[in-house]
């Protein structure tokens, strides 16, 4: 378990290193001192996430483009810029456009989503879609898939998914009593506080401790369990499980993930109850030349299987990304503390 630790702190480390790019100068004369969002325009700006339309004006009050909003958000995600021979929609054909680049490194990680020839560079974005980007740009798409009726605003019909993971990571909030204004205009100032709450969310400290017995203050995050095909569904606990702890959990509490490699027979369509092994035993498995790795495609674990007198053997088990991930949810949704028991 110790490895494990180290490798995810490692990999959260380096994720962490790659934001900001560079600080900007946050010396702005059109945002007063007593404005709502004076230290959050500062700030961003400060953090690098954002810029000002010229050397002294941030810009306050005006609307948010489609392509500014892409390029905020390559900005907090520390992506390399990605310049194609050729754009990918019909909009976005011309490299020298400033925005060239942004819009097609936020459509290649999965943070614009246009469905047609066209991006709209140049168009406003409104509340809903400024929500569904970063929920996109960080990785979450098929996640709010998952709890698209747990939204709380009456006001919502399309993309449900991605401001109820908004609102319950703290990046937006409503405007009245289950309202939300999803067409409501974007502003600058209000697009750098969202990009401030996810920079700050994800910053935020998160005390990771390895246990054998889960303590009983923390909220487990259940395992899927069932059969898909010939070989049994992972039995670790997928995003969606994650997920549905740390609301159970609550602002700052404490979720407990199982990590210890966990191996399950199946002989004539038979299905053994399974054993925890240990990750020495893995290592060596993962070694076997016999050995066919492989990820679950719905549920976040790595598997391999291993053929041997008519039987397969299945062993899943959490490689480092999968904690990495599980633990940057964790952290959004504002827990305190996260177990990874054995």
């Amino acid at each position: 378990m110790k490895t494990i630790k180290r490798g995810v702190c490692l990999l959260l480390a380096a994720w962490m290193l790659c934001v900001p790019l560079r600080a900007f100068d946050a010396d702005f004369t059109d945002v007063p001192k007593k404005h709502w969002a004076y230290e959050s325009v500062h700030r961003a700006a400060q953090c690098g996430l954002v810029q000002g339309v010229d050397a002294k004006h941030f810009g306050l009050g005006q609307k948010v483009t489609r392509a500014a909003y892409a390029t905020m958000l390559c900005r907090l995600m520390g992506w390399e810029m990605l310049r194609p021979a050729q754009g990918s929609f019909a909009d976005n054909q011309n490299p020298n456009k400033w925005y060239f680049s942004a819009m097609e490194t936020a459509y290649a990680h999965g943070a614009l989503y246009a469905p047609g020839d066209r991006c709209g560079p140049d168009e406003a974005i409104n509340r809903e879609e400024m929500a569904s980007m970063t929920v996109r740009a960080l990785g979450y798409a098929a996640l709010a898939g998952t709890v698209q009726e747990k939204c709380p605003f009456t006001d919502v019909s399309t993309n449900r998914g991605y401001i109820t993971l908004a609102q319950e990571m703290g990046l937006v909030n409503g405007t009245g009593k289950e309202r939300f204004e999803p067409h409501g205009e974007t502003t600058r100032e209000q697009a750098a506080a969202v990009l401030l709450r996810v920079y700050d969310r994800l910053h935020a400290q998160l005390a990771v401790s390895e246990t054998g017995a889960i303590p009983v203050a923390a909220v487990e995050a259940q395992p899927i369990t069932g059969i898909s095909g010939s070989i049994p569904i992972s039995p670790r606990a997928g995003l969606e499980s994650v997920y549905a702890a740390c609301i159970a959990a609550g602002q700052s509490g404490a979720v407990a993930l199982h990590t210890a490699p966990f191996a399950q027979t199946v002989r004539g369509g038979t299905i053994s109850a399974g054993e925890t092994i240990p990750r020495e035993q893995l290592e060596t498995m993962l070694h076997d030349s016999r050995t066919q790795l492989g990820r679950s495609s719905r549920h976040a674990s790595s598997y391999l299987l291993l053929d041997a007198n008519g039987a397969t053997s299945v062993i899943w088990y959490e490689a480092e990304t999968d904690i990495a991930e599980k633990l940057q949810l964790c952290r959004l949704l504002g827990m305190a503390q996260v177990y990874l028991a054995d």
